[in-house]
């Protein structure tokens, strides 16, 4: 099981982006193209605000959104960003948003032959 030990993963952000349903795939595979290693989570989520229109035409914003969380490396963190920013056209009115979030410290279960290829690269 475990001999207490934690391994914490400090050079780390959460990327998190918050999308129309439809497009959540697309966050995940614009990740994927730039070399994101993910491990994500994705939840739905429905707006409590006032519903307005943009723009001359009128066009209802959807209350529906997935929200997409995903660690990413520090070093990474722009490109994936940025990729995601691109890939879903976040300067569209209502599309969505995204944002970065610096985390101190994260833990969870790492394999020893990880950590000790690790350690060997010291």
């Amino acid at each position: 099981m475990s001999d207490n030990n934690i391994t914490y993963i400090t050079d780390v952000s959460m990327l998190t982006c918050v999308v129309e349903s439809r497009f959540s795939e697309d966050v995940l595979k614009a990740a994927r193209s730039v070399g994101a290693k993910l491990g994500c989570t994705s939840h739905n989520a429905k707006g409590l605000g006032v519903r307005e229109r943009f723009g001359i035409l009128g066009i209802a914003i959807d209350a529906e959104k997935e929200i997409i969380q995903m660690m990413v490396a520090s070093e990474q963190q722009d490109i994936v960003y940025d990729a995601i920013y691109r890939a879903v056209d976040l300067d569209v009115p209502g599309r969505g948003y995204i944002y970065l979030t610096p985390m101190i410290k994260a833990s969870t279960y790492i394999p020893k032959s990880v950590l000790t290829k690790l350690d060997e690269n010291k």
